[in-house]
């Protein structure tokens, strides 16, 4: 079983992917740095809420769906 990092991080690639969006062009319209876009996929790095809100923001979803498939990432 993943950590919840982990779990984060799987979910988010596999939207960003699904959105066909590159690491850059994601970290550009949330205002994030494309290396921390990467820790973040490889579950290095743990986000604060607010960096949830603006990533959530940039892939045009709720954040409640991006924890929804967090969680069904760690159950996985």
């Amino acid at each position: 079983m993943p950590t919840k990092t982990k779990a984060f991080g799987r979910a988010l690639k596999k939207i960003r992917v699904r959105k066909k969006l590159t690491q850059e062009s994601l970290s550009l319209q949330a205002d994030l740095a494309r290396v921390y876009i990467s820790e973040l996929e490889y579950g290095k790095k743990t986000p604060s809420i607010e960096t949830v809100f603006k990533i959530s923001k940039a892939l045009n979803i709720k954040c409640s769906k991006l924890m929804d498939l967090t969680e069904e990432e760690f159950h996985n």
